[in-house]
C-alpha cells in the first residue's frame, strides 16, 4: 500500500513573508452564525507554493494555463545538508557537481519529465527561525540550473524561500537569473518544500502538487498542498 507524505508548510497569521504576516478575519462566528468563515489577505508566494512563468516571463504561462498533468508524476528528492546546511556558510550556489553526485551514491536516475526536489537541510529553520531562514538560504547556482535543464525535468522545488540568491533583487528590474532561465523553458518551480521532506529523501516517488487554482492576471503563482507518493 502506498504511503503518502505531506512536503508544505501549512501557514496562519505567524507565518513570515517579507512581505508581511498574512492577516486573517473572522466574519462569522460559530457562537452567532452557526458556522465559521474568515477573510485572508496574504502574498500568493507565502510557504510552500509554485511559480508559474508568468511570474518571471513577459508573455509566460499563468498558473491557471498549467494542466495538472505536467506538475504530477515521478520526482527525485536529493539530501544536501551536509554541504549546504545550516551549518555550512550560507548564501551560496548549490553546484551541479553535488547533484550528479548526491544522484550517483544512491544509485538513482533524474530522467526527462521528473521533477527534481533538492534539500538543503534548511528546511527546519522556517519554523524555529524564519528570519534566518529567509536570510542565509542557499540555492541552485547557474551550473546547476543548467545541469537539470539539459537533463529535461519538469519542475524544481527545494527548501528555500527563493531560487534565486539575495542578491538577484538588489536592482529593478530584478535579475533574478534563475527563475528566468527555469521559468522561461517551462520548468516550474516550488519554493519552501517542507513537511515531512525527510521521508523521502534520497529516493524516487510520485510528486503530486495540487495549487490554489488563481486565474487570469494574478496567477503569478499560488500556495500549493505538495503531495509525495511513495
Amino acid at each position: 500500500m502506498a504511503s503518502y507524505y505531506d512536503l508544505s508548510y501549512g501557514f496562519d497569521e505567524d507565518c513570515f513573508h517579507p512581505f508581511g504576516f498574512p492577516f486573517f478575519r473572522n466574519v462569522q462566528h460559530f457562537a452567532s452564525h452557526g458556522c465559521r468563515h474568515a477573510f485572508a489577505t496574504f502574498s500568493l508566494h507565502t510557504a510552500t507554493h509554485i511559480d508559474a512563468p508568468w511570474h518571471m516571463v513577459r508573455d509566460g504561462r499563468r498558473l491557471d494555463q498549467v494542466p495538472l498533468q505536467e506538475l504530477i508524476g515521478r520526482a527525485v528528492a536529493l539530501d544536501l545538508s551536509e554541504h549546504y546546511g545550516p551549518e555550512t556558510p550560507p548564501s551560496r550556489g548549490i553546484s551541479a557537481e553535488h547533484l550528479q553526485a548526491r544522484l550517483e551514491k544512491n544509485n538513482l536516475s533524474l530522467e526527462a519529465g521528473d521533477a527534481l526536489i533538492v534539500y538543503t537541510g534548511r528546511a527546519p529553520l522556517f519554523l524555529s527561525d524564519p528570519s534566518r531562514y529567509y536570510e542565509e538560504y542557499c540555492t541552485l547556482d547557474e551550473g546547476a540550473s543548467q545541469w537539470a535543464a539539459d537533463r529535461g525535468v519538469r519542475l524544481i522545488g527545494i527548501d528555500a524561500p527563493d531560487i534565486d540568491l539575495r542578491t538577484e533583487y538588489t536592482e529593478q528590474p530584478f535579475r533574478a537569473g534563475n527563475h528566468r532561465f527555469l521559468l522561461g523553458r517551462g520548468i516550474y518551480i516550488i519554493e519552501n518544500v517542507g513537511g515531512e521532506i525527510a521521508r523521502v529523501l534520497d529516493k524516487s516517488f510520485e510528486l503530486i502538487p495540487a495549487p490554489l487554482k488563481v486565474q487570469g492576471e494574478f496567477a503569478s503563482g499560488a500556495p500549493v498542498r505538495l503531495i509525495g507518493r511513495l
